[in-house]
Formats: C-alpha cells, sequence, structure tokens
C-alpha cells in the first residue's frame, strides 16, 4: 500500500501531476484546485490513494491526510467514482463539502459538474450521518444562541471527518463570533485556530 510519494513536480495536466522520485515518474491525479499549489522543479509530498482496475493502477494525490480522507469517504456512495470524487474536490474545498453535507446543502453539491440532483442527495443521505456527530447544543457560554451558520459549523467541526470535541468547537466559534461569518468561513477560519492551539 502506498500512503505517500515525496517527489520532485514535473509535467502538470489538466487534472495531474507527474511526480518524480527514485527514477520513477509518477502520474498522480489530482484535484484541479491543488494543481497551482505544485511548482514545477521544487519537491512535494503527496498523500496517495491507490485505485485498482482490471486495466490499470491509478494514483490519486492530495495535498493533506484529511483531503484524502474525505475523498475516501466519497467512493462508496452510488455513483460516485474515483473521477466524479476528485471533479467534487476540484469545485468544492474539503471544508465546504463537509459544511455542505452537514447542512444537507443539496444546491451546493448540484454545483459540481457531473453531480445531478439524484446524486447530491445520495452522497447527502449517505455521508450526513458519517460527517455529523450527534446532538448540537443551541448554546454557546455565555447563554447566547447559535445562529444556523453557526450550528453547521458546529456539526462540521465535530464530525468524525474533523473529529474535534464540541468543547473545542464552540470555543473556536464564540471567539469568531463578532465577524459574522458564512458556515464554510467559520469552518475554515475555526480549523486554523484550533490548528494553532
Amino acid at each position: 500500500m502506498i500512503d505517500a510519494v515525496t517527489g520532485i513536480v514535473g509535467r502538470i495536466g489538466e487534472d495531474h501531476v507527474i511526480l518524480e522520485t527514485g527514477g520513477i515518474a509518477f502520474h498522480v491525479f489530482c484535484p484541479g484546485r491543488a494543481l497551482p499549489l505544485l511548482p514545477p522543479g521544487e519537491e512535494r509530498e503527496m498523500f496517495i490513494h491507490l485505485a485498482l482496475r482490471d486495466d490499470a493502477l491509478q494514483l490519486y494525490g492530495f495535498p493533506t491526510r484529511y483531503e484524502r480522507d474525505v475523498f475516501r469517504q466519497l467512493l462508496p456512495v452510488g455513483q460516485v467514482g474515483p473521477k466524479l470524487a476528485l471533479q467534487i474536490l476540484s469545485t468544492m474545498s474539503p471544508e465546504q463539502l463537509v459544511t455542505a453535507i452537514a447542512a444537507g446543502d443539496v444546491d451546493a453539491l448540484t454545483t459540481v459538474k457531473g453531480v445531478g440532483r439524484k446524486t447530491a442527495q445520495r452522497i447527502v443521505i449517505d455521508l450526513r450521518d458519517k460527517l455529523t456527530s450527534g446532538a448540537i447544543p443551541s448554546e454557546i457560554p455565555g447563554g447566547l444562541p447559535l445562529s444556523d451558520d453557526e450550528v453547521t459549523a458546529l456539526r462540521a467541526l465535530t464530525s468524525k471527518s474533523l473529529g474535534f470535541s464540541v468543547r473545542q468547537a464552540r470555543h473556536a466559534i464564540q471567539r469568531l463570533r463578532d465577524e459574522k461569518l458564512s458556515a464554510s468561513e467559520l469552518v475554515r477560519r475555526a480549523l486554523e485556530i484550533l490548528g494553532s492551539e
């Protein structure tokens, strides 16, 4: 099993990068959002998912383990194979995707090319329970009620995928209250706060 590949960035294609290491050039499919972060000639580490097909071995690479984990959670969903999962993560960040699933936001998922309404609904139904972790408290310390965006962000942050405790997530959200952020912005900024603690 290949967990990660570290190598020199070679040629970059529309949906892939050539990663050169140990005299071998690996063809690695990547989310479109990750490609601008891979300057040719520089060394980069990619976290790998190996897909076995009858006629080929395909490598899918991601800049973080978390993004790879989100990709892998999409694969068992009906009508979602590696190519569509990659397209989803090319259009949406992992945090945006987790937030959309936690909120049941089918419309956000249908903005992805190749994802119709039925597939979006299936993604939400199949993954929502995996990405949410029970009841979300309606208040944060001090008795202040949570807004809808804060509830959505709290669900995403305490999901199995992100794994923060309710206490940690509430603390981060409380620090961001005055900024009036959307759910996806709350998740992104809260992850910055939680990652630095």
